[in-house]
Formats: structure tokens, sequence, C-alpha cells
């Protein structure tokens, strides 16, 4: 077992892409993010850690400061792996203030992390992720999908506001004129308007080679149980198929049924859960 550290992005995907692909939607999220810096859209620190033996890849994690670090999904066993990168981020004085993952890779790694420091796990959120492959068809309600625009820019930032908040995502708070400049710039961010106004927004957070992942789905208080965010999620869904993508992806709060049974209404099946631990001092 030999263990790589601190690739460049681009030298890092090209040696991890075939491993993170075996499971791509399940790894829409290093996928994603890894796409952002090769196509040069993302710059800043990228700190990758990459395993192999026999000289093949067998397993990767990586972090985007302030972000935690991304274990991804593989399908052979990686327990292993994953305690061998929790001591290699030890003894190296990696900073690590949580993970993301999948439940067994993550349990793997909070376990190790426990027995090597004294910091604290606690779960931040626990989230299913969903893949669609077929649009199903729903009843159709008026209005109509359109990408936000520079004149939408402040109710998006009060929209990303309330969606962090909503999400306990402090980043997300934090960032949200930011987020919403930066999303309406690349047209990645959509609204619902009914008879003009918009009541609902949907956003595609990242590309993979044969995916796109939907996020940012919020209804403020005033619209909410009127099924308008099911319209911009399944509008949105069937621009990206008809766009080339052969699947979607998005993430449910476990805790909230009601928006997990309306995806599945949509045609999106969860297929893994994706945890989120952050380290706290003891």
């Amino acid at each position: 077992m030999i263990i790589h550290n601190d690739e460049s992005p681009e030298s890092f995907f090209s040696k991890v892409e075939t491993l993170l692909l075996e499971r791509e939607a399940e790894n829409n999220l290093p996928l994603g993010v890894l796409e952002r810096y090769v196509s040069g859209r993302e710059a800043g620190s990228c700190y990758t850690l990459r395993i192999t033996e026999g000289g093949d890849t067998v397993y990767t994690a990586l972090r985007t400061p302030p972000h935690l670090w991304i274990l991804p999904t593989v399908t052979a066993d990686a327990a292993s792996y994953i305690k061998a990168a929790a001591r290699y981020l030890y003894n190296h004085e990696y900073e690590v203030p949580g993970v993301i993952g999948d439940q067994s890779s993550t349990a793997v790694f909070v376990e190790e992390w426990k027995q090597l420091t004294s910091a604290i796990p606690r779960v931040h959120v626990q989230q299913g992720v969903h893949r669609l492959d077929e649009l199903n068809d729903i009843p159709q309600s008026s209005g109509e999908l359109k990408a936000a625009d520079k004149s939408h820019q402040s109710m998006v930032a009060e929209w990303m506001t309330q969606y962090g908040k909503e999400t306990e995502e402090s980043l997300v708070v934090e960032r949200a004129p930011e987020l919403a400049e930066s999303l309406i710039h690349d047209q990645r961010l959509f609204l619902w308007l009914v008879d003009g106004i918009p009541v609902s927004m949907a956003g595609r957070a990242r590309t993979t080679k044969n995916g796109a992942t939907i996020n940012a789905v919020f209804t403020p208080d005033s619209f909410k149980k009127k099924g308008y965010a099911t319209q911009a999620v399944w509008h949105l869904t069937k621009d990206l198929l008809q766009q080339g993508y052969s699947f979607c992806s998005l993430y449910t709060d476990l805790a909230n049924p009601t928006s997990n049974s309306i995806y599945k209404k949509i045609g999106y099946n969860k297929i893994s859960d994706s945890i989120v631990y952050h380290f706290h001092k003891n």
C-alpha cells in the first residue's frame, strides 16, 4: 500500500477518475469538484490523498478548504484503506474539521479518528443520495422554468440565506450574496415562475461524465405546499436529460419524509446515504 499526497487536481483527477466513475452517481461530489478544477472554473487549495496497491488506485480522499474531507464510495471493501488514510492525515498534521461520505466509509473513518485524537464526532446532517434515469409523468401546473438573471440577484441572495438556515449550512448563509452572483453568472440557478412571479428555485450543482446534480431547491414560506418545488425540479430534470445527461442526482434530508416522497414520484430513487460529521474539540 502506497499513499500519494498533494498531487495537482489535474494529475489527481486523471488517476482517480476511473475508480470514481465505477459509482458515478454516488461520487458526484468528488467528481464534480475535480471537474471544476480541471476546467479552470475553480482555483485555490485542493488537498488530495491517493492510495495505490500494485500500481492501481484503490482509494482516495480530497478536501477543498474550508470544506470537509470527501470520502468516496468504492465497490471493494475499503476499511483498511480508510483507516490508513486517517492515520496518514493525523501523522502529517492535516486539518480535519470533518468528513462527508457514505455511511459505511464515514463510520470507519470516524472510529479511527476517535482512536487517534480526542475529537468528538457529531453528525451534522444525514442525507439520501437519489438517482433518476427516467423521468416519471406528473400532473402539470401553470408556470414556467427560467434561468435567474441579474434582476433576480438580490432576491436569490435572500433566498440562499434562508435556504442555508433551513439546511443548517453556515457557509451558504455567509456566502449567500457571492453564491447568488456566481450561480446567476454561470446560468446554473433556475426559478419557477407563476404569472411572472418567482415562487421557487432549483440549481444545477455540478456535472460528471454522464450525470448532473440538482441542489438549492427552495421555496419561500409564503409559497410552500403548492407543489412549486416539485414543478421546478421536474422541469429542470427534464431539461438536463434533454441536454444529453444519462441521469440526474440530488440529495434529500432523510429527516424530511415529505421531500423524499415528492422526489420518488418524479422518478428519483435512493441509492446510498450521505452523512456529514463535524469534529469538535474535547
